[in-house]
């Protein structure tokens, strides 16, 4: 059985209990201690998965659509692919709605981007919604229209990366593949480490666990949304009492991490900024708002948020916008500002274009 925990300082122990390093009493004491280590860690394992598969059993999130017996590949995939950075009861509705519209992988291979647009639009991060197209092509194409069960011929498919990849095998094939989410890292790390942040041995916890990866992953999903929260639930949480976060009050992973707090005045301040937008296609192209030369939009106060910067544009260009979160704020002249990046949803742009040499020209002299 794989080890879970660091044993090198297995050495150093039994030379402070003056272990002889070359007699046989020695090479017994440090192999018994050892074990015993490897016994005590794999005893909590087995502890572990058991509360889990208990709480799963009870409190499981079963009733969510993707969760239904004999769920197929591409249903699996469509449903991971929506989840990603958008909460689960947001996703419910679009989830239906996108399978009702394509209920194959083929139909959702046939479309283009606009037919595609309206059933994934409100989700954001859509190079996310083009490398659907891209894949469901790719699974046509090159596998006949059924989802590889391989992690590693997943993985090949544009916008699957291991965790997908992994979802996907344990969840419509059965295959023993972890998918280490968000809330994967963050249970594992806290109980066994003290910390989400904690540099967890994957191999290792994935040769150890006993649990079929389909059941570990849909539990562990759970755990971490309910309860092991980014502010934990500790007081309702069944594993407390052997969780290294609860054990030292979360010290480990609070002196990892430096919160920042803004101000209530500063919060205000820029709740008035106005908004410098980067209007760009793939971060090659470079839309202008001027035509002799480089300039990015600028936005009024009155329209700063990512809604509102889509209704400024919608009625001024009669464009369609994806709008990123502020990457950055600034002062320019006195005045607080929003840099901001966007892309083109849909319609036609008459604006020049420049490269990349000249928006950070410009850039750098607005920043210094």
């Amino acid at each position: 059985m794989s080890r879970l925990g660091d044993y090198r300082n297995v050495k150093q122990k039994t030379k402070n209990e003056k272990i002889g390093s070359g007699d046989e009493r020695g090479r017994n004491d440090v192999q018994n201690l050892t074990e015993r280590m490897r016994k005590d860690q794999s005893e909590k394992l087995r502890w572990f998965e058991g509360i889990l598969h208990d709480f799963f059993r009870r409190a499981g999130r079963e009733h969510l659509p993707w969760r239904k017996s004999g769920i197929t590949a591409y249903e699996v995939w469509v449903s991971e692919i929506l989840l990603q950075q958008t909460q689960v009861t947001r996703v419910i509705g679009y989830y239906e709605r996108f399978l009702e519209r394509f209920p194959t992988i083929h139909t959702l291979a046939e479309v283009s981007w606009e037919e595609f647009l309206p059933y994934y639009a409100g989700l954001g991060y859509y190079a996310r919604g083009k490398n659907m197209i891209k894949a469901a092509r790719a699974v046509v194409e090159t596998y006949g229209g059924e989802f590889p069960k391989d992690v590693k011929a997943l993985e090949s498919l544009p916008g699957v990366g291991p965790y997908t990849a992994a979802a996907i095998a344990s969840f419509a094939y059965d295959k023993n593949a972890v998918a280490w989410d968000t809330n994967l890292r963050r249970v594992i790390g806290r109980f066994f480490f003290g910390s989400k942040r904690a540099d967890i041995p994957f191999l290792e916890f994935e040769e150890t666990f006993s649990l079929r990866s389909k059941e570990l992953n849909a539990a562990l999903m759970d755990f971490g949304s309910a309860l092991c929260v980014s502010r934990p639930k500790c007081g309702a949480c069944p594993i407390r009492d052997r969780c290294e976060y609860f054990r030292n009050h979360g010290k480990i992973e609070k002196n990892s991490h430096f919160e920042f707090r803004i101000s209530q005045v500063e919060r205000q301040r820029w709740k008035d900024a106005r908004v410098m937008l980067f209007l760009h296609e793939g971060h090659k192209k470079y839309y202008s708002s001027k035509k002799n030369g480089y300039a990015p939009f600028r936005i009024p106060s009155s329209h700063n948020t990512r809604a509102g910067i889509k209704d400024w544009f919608r009625d001024r260009y009669g464009l369609e916008l994806a709008v990123r979160p502020p990457h950055a704020k600034i002062i320019i002249k006195g005045k607080p500002t929003l840099l901001v990046n966007a892309q083109i949803l849909l319609g036609n742009p008459g604006f020049a274009v420049f490269g990349k040499e000249a928006v950070e020209r410009v850039t750098y002299t607005i920043t210094v």
